[in-house]
């Protein structure tokens, strides 16, 4: 019995074929994505943590409906094309998990979830194809945005935020007082604090730039210039926002512009930037390219089985590889000894009588800490918290980490000193903290791998150069004095009881004790 094949027949074959390709390709994906997000559970729940408690980051939420849509509007292109696996890709998966590794070793969330939407994304190439990945580039690039990142810019837009405002008012004319990131006015004082730093309005708005770009430019020149636009634009509306809360409190005698006020104003400014830059972004828009949709042919379907699940099997392995390396190299807990830095302080003339009233630094997870006290009249207060080995969320250089309390004091006057650690020059942060009437200078800095430094960025780096080294100990060095006499003079203070300390180093090294070391005696 001869069978004919018309034209009907053959295209109803290669419909249920495409079908039943893609739903091995994206059943194989989905066991792959879930086991991914199962294996980092601890960078997923960082990531989903900063979402919810972090305004700046709460746009996050909106990027995976956004790329579920993206994806959608390609489904003509996607409904004619046949997936296929790419194993070529796999070995890309070794250098992120190596990524994650440092990210772990350093308490860097960014770089482990960055390495964990890179395993996302190399996985989607490795059981899509690459034909397939070309129709939705963008999509699987968007999903990078799920990242909480940019905490590091807080600081140096803080900087350029007040220099604005200084640059400001003195072409205006109207005289002030700019030290660090306070100004003070004839009527009124004002800081420029992390939150006007303008974080939030740069994040959303180079999120926002990158979509609009994607969506209405096909020329190159247009893309950069846009994105350019959505970098500068924000830090100089920033600027313009802080400028004209300040001009608004000053010339209305605090009466708008102070308390709740700079909030709703600042927003509503920020909108209206956002709504005339993506306006005028409209106004030059491209035409979409009608891009031509090829058959992909579809392999038979013994054979796109065995290789979908050989492919989904190996990137599983893989994946898998990382967290159980990590899980055995923690079973090495290092931990730490006391001894060592309590003799030091001791002969240098520090003693234990305690903090200042409030004078708590605020570090949490650390294995050991001190708080020390020297001098009689005007005393310095001395604090050393000690980490042997940085674990999520128990490192020194953790964003949450204050050398103060800041339900306590409010902090202003950020700069840099340099002063005499015994017989070293070393580098710190100086901060001048307030209480209602009692001011303090504190001085603090970091230690990590025998390196000291007032860079929590280095401190990172440092931390995973150590870790690979065998080492993992990091500590923060804080001083403080009560600032009742001239800035000069809590200084000077502080110069004298930061010499005292110059064996202090080598004792925050010989204070990690590694499994299997034998303790000396101090």
């Amino acid at each position: 019995m001869t069978h004919l094949v018309t034209p009907t027949t053959a295209t109803i074959d290669i419909n249920e074929s495409t079908s039943s390709a893609w739903r091995s390709h994206v059943l194989a994906l989905g066991a792959v994505l879930i086991l991914i997000l199962a294996e980092f559970h601890q960078a997923v729940s960082a990531a989903l943590t900063a979402w919810r408690v972090s305004p700046t980051y709460s746009h996050c939420f909106l990027i995976l409906p956004i790329v579920g849509w993206l994806i959608w509007e390609k489904r003509d292109a996607l409904r004619v094309m046949s997936p296929t696996v790419e194993p070529r890709v796999l070995p890309v998966i070794l250098p992120l998990l190596a990524v994650w590794w440092l990210g772990q070793l350093s308490a860097i969330n960014e770089l482990t979830q960055y390495a964990v939407v890179g395993l996302m994304q190399t996985a989607i190439i490795a059981l899509l194809g690459p034909k397939v990945v070309r129709q939705i580039w963008f999509p699987v690039f968007f999903l990078l945005f799920l990242v909480p990142t940019g905490e590091y810019l807080i600081g140096p837009m803080q900087r350029f935020a007040t220099q604005f405002v200084d640059v400001g008012l003195n072409i205006i004319g109207i005289p002030h007082y700019t030290e660090g990131t306070v100004i003070e006015l004839t009527n009124g004082r004002f800081e420029i604090a992390e939150a006007c730093a303008g974080l939030r309005f740069l994040i959303a708005t180079v999120t926002l730039g990158v979509l609009f770009a994607y969506l209405m430019y096909q020329r190159i020149y247009k893309i950069v210039v846009f994105l350019l636009a959505s970098v500068i634009i924000p830090l100089i509306g920033n600027g313009l926002r802080c400028l004209g809360i300040i001009l608004l409190a000053h010339f209305t005698n605090n009466e708008y512009g102070a308390g709740a006020d700079h909030v709703i104003y600042g927003w509503g400014f920020n909108v209206a930037i956002l709504f005339v830059v993506i306006i005028v972004g409209s106004m030059f828009r491209d035409e979409p390219k009608k891009v031509s949709s090829a058959t992909v042919a579809p392999l038979g379907r013994r054979d796109a089985a065995m290789s979908v699940v050989a492919v989904a099997a190996v990137a599983g392995l893989l994946i898998s590889a990382g967290p159980a390396w990590a899980s055995w190299r923690a079973q090495d807990n290092v931990t730490a000894d006391g001894s060592a830095i309590r003799t030091a302080l001791q002969s240098a003339g520090w003693h234990e009588e305690g903090a200042a009233d409030n004078m708590h630094p605020h570090f949490l997870g650390a294995d050991l800490r001190f708080q020390q006290e020297r001098g009689a009249v005007e005393p310095v207060d001395l604090f050393i918290g000690y980490y042997a080995q940085p674990r999520p969320g128990r490192t020194v250089a953790a964003h949450a980490n204050k050398p103060w309390d800041d339900d306590v004091w409010n902090a202003s006057g950020g700069r840099k000193v340099t002063a005499k650690l015994g017989a070293s020059s070393v580098e710190l942060n100086e901060s001048t903290i307030s209480s209602g009437s009692d001011q303090r200078l504190v001085w603090f800095t970091y230690w990590a791998d025998g390196t000291i430094t007032n860079n929590s960025l280095v401190v990172r780096l440092l931390e995973a150069k150590a870790a690979l080294n065998g080492h993992g100990g990091q500590a923060i060095i804080t001083v403080s004095t009560r600032l009742d006499d001239t800035a000069d003079v809590a200084r000077a203070r502080l110069r004298t009881a930061l010499s005292s300390l110059g064996s202090i180093s080598a004792a925050l090294h010989n204070a990690e004790i590694k499994p299997g070391s034998v303790q000396k005696a101090s």
